[in-house]
Parts: C-alpha cells; structure tokens; sequence
C-alpha cells in the first residue's frame, strides 16, 4: 500500500510539471484564460480543477487497460481509424506549436529575468533539451520531483507577498457572456491533450489502477490550487499586470534582487521540464511514423521550433493557446462521450 502512495505522488508531481509549463508557471496563461474575466474566471478555474481531475484519471486509466503505446493508439481509440489519424496530426501539429511558444519563453526569462540575450537562452535551452530527453521518462519523473513541490510552495509565497485579500478595487466583468464559460473548456483540453506524451506511459507502466486513480486526483486538485493562488495574486494586480511577459515574476519586483532571481530560475525549471515532456511525445510519436534515427528526430524538432520562437513568446501564446485549445476541444468531447456509453470505465 505503502508503494502505491508513492506511486500515486510521483504520478501527481509528474502531471503536475507537465501541465505547467510556459504560460502556467510565468502567469501568462492566467491571464489569458481567467484574470481577464474577472470573478466569472474564479468559476472557471474551479470547473478547471474538476476537468483536470477527471481527464487526466481517464487518459491513464485508458492507456493502462489498452496497453497504449502511444498517443495515436488513444486517438484511435476514442476517434475511431479515421479520425483518430486526422486528429493525431492535428495534435502533433499543436504539440510543436506549444513547445515553440514555451522555448520561446526561455529566451523571454533570459531578458527580463536575467538581463542576458534572449537568445542565448534558447540556446541554452535546447542543449539541455537534447541531451535530458534522450535519458526518457526517468529523467522526467526525477525532474518534477523536485521542482513542483518547490513551485507550489514558492507560488504560495507570491500569494502572502502580494495580500490580495486586502485588494478592493471593482472587478470588470467580461463582455464576452460565453467567453468565460468555455475558456476553461479550451484551457483543460489543450494541456490534457499534450499532457498524453507523459500520462500514457505512466498508465501503460502501472502495476495496477489505484495508484494512476489517486495521482490523477492528487495531480488535478494541485493544478487546481496552483491556478487559484496565482489568480488571487494576479487579479489584484489587474489590469497593469496584463503588460508583463512574465507576470509572476512582475510580482515579486518590488521584493528585492534575490527572491524575484531565484522565482526565475524555479519558473525556468519548470518550463524546462514541460518543455522536455514535450520533446519526448514528439519525438517518440515521429519515431513510430518513421525510419529516422533518434538524434535526428530531436535536431528537426528542435530547428523547427527555434525558428518559430522568433515570433516571441507574448505573441505566440496570445494567438496560438486559444486557438489550439478550442481545435482539441473535441477530445475532452470525445472522452466524454466514450465514458457516457460505457466505453472506458
């Protein structure tokens, strides 16, 4: 029992570092797909937390009763021949896209945070990438082992620092009515969607389902509360705080040199381990799809996702996150759908 509690956390700290990565970690995605709505984005994040919860618990659960080796396999699954292939495509395509805005986002920490080049930053970044991603899922694990724990902790401290609860200004209301509701639809679906890469293993590799059950709850409520301290803390600082590519550490600027320094190493972290989860679904997925060597697949990936980062972190995240969160809104759809006919559980 003893061994499946701590399976069960390392499964949650792993789903946890998955899911945040670039916009999560550095604010960006907060703002984006709650603070910008209000009070109405609190509910969002709560519908959020329950999504986690369950979508992440079925992916695993699946991958472990079907045996999936890969994301395809579960595309099939759930999407049939067809449309299993069309939207393994789709979601290859967007899983590029958001590890190009997430290894932009390294450049963007190296400038702000550091005052060095953004792109020795990129640079940096993909050495590192390449050679912790040939290690695989081990390497992954043992990342966000310590990193998420330090996150939550540290996210916390962000919450005392900027008081929130003391904030009385009035909060604006969307104008959008539907916006709010379906944002957290949208955000839930593109991070479970990519999130396959690392949750399918684990499934697959379980001894058994209780451990995958109880770090999928453990993982979605962390993810949950993550999400709603960093909007306390964001919140109060609206709308200024909508300007900053980084506006976590915006937060901290008034708390001396070293704690904002050590919060952009933390946040580095923690993109740097979604960012090699990513690499690894990439790379393996392309790997089943072709005759290329391992090394090969990664540089491609790599050189791809280089180029595209020169668009800049704000912008890409601004334009693609919403966009690829309402085209892989059907899987959350599709899972959904499989658990009502009887299909998965």
């Amino acid at each position: 029992m003893q061994g499946s509690w701590r399976a069960a956390w390392q499964i949650a700290f792993t789903y946890i570092g998955t899911v945040v990565g670039a916009g999560f970690a550095s604010g960006k995605e907060i703002v984006e797909f709650f603070v910008q709505y209000g009070t109405q984005g609190l509910v969002g994040i709560l519908l959020a937390t329950a999504l986690f919860v369950w979508a992440g618990t079925r992916i695993m659960l699946i991958s472990y009763r079907i045996q999936a080796n890969s994301y395809q396999e579960v595309s099939t699954y759930l999407f049939g021949h067809p449309f299993g292939t069309v939207f393994n495509t789709l979601l290859l395509t967007v899983l590029l896209g958001t590890t190009s805005v997430m290894l932009a986002a390294t450049g963007a920490i190296f400038m702000e945070s550091f005052q060095l080049s953004s792109q020795l930053g990129i640079w940096i970044s993909m050495i590192l990438i390449f050679i912790v991603t040939r290690k695989g899922l081990f390497a992954i694990h043992h990342v966000n082992s310590i990193f998420v724990p330090a996150l939550i902790a540290f996210t916390f401290l962000v919450f005392l620092y900027t008081k929130p609860w003391e904030d009385t200004s009035v909060t604006v209301e969307s104008l959008r009515p539907l916006a709010w509701l379906s944002s957290p639809f949208y955000y839930v679906a593109l991070n479970v969607s990519l999130t396959q890469a690392v949750l399918i293993p684990i499934g697959r590799q379980s001894k058994s389902e209780t451990p995958l059950i109880a770090g999928g709850i453990i993982g979605g409520l962390g993810i949950g509360l993550l999400l709603l301290l960093a909007y306390s803390s964001l919140s109060a600082n609206m709308p200024g705080i909508q300007q900053a590519e980084m506006p976590m550490i915006a937060l901290l600027q008034g708390a001396g040199r070293g704690i904002p320094l050590f919060f952009s190493l933390l946040v580095y972290a923690e993109i740097f381990s979604t960012l090699v989860a990513n690499v690894f679904g990439l790379s393996e997925q392309i790997r089943q799809l072709t005759r290329l060597r391992g090394p090969t697949i990664l540089l491609a990936i790599l050189a791809i996702c280089y180029f595209i980062s020169f668009v800049g972190f704000g912008s890409l995240l601004r334009f693609l996150y919403p966009l690829f969160g309402q085209l892989v809104v059907f899987f959350l759809v599709m899972l959904m759908y499989r658990q009502w006919r009887g299909k998965t559980l």
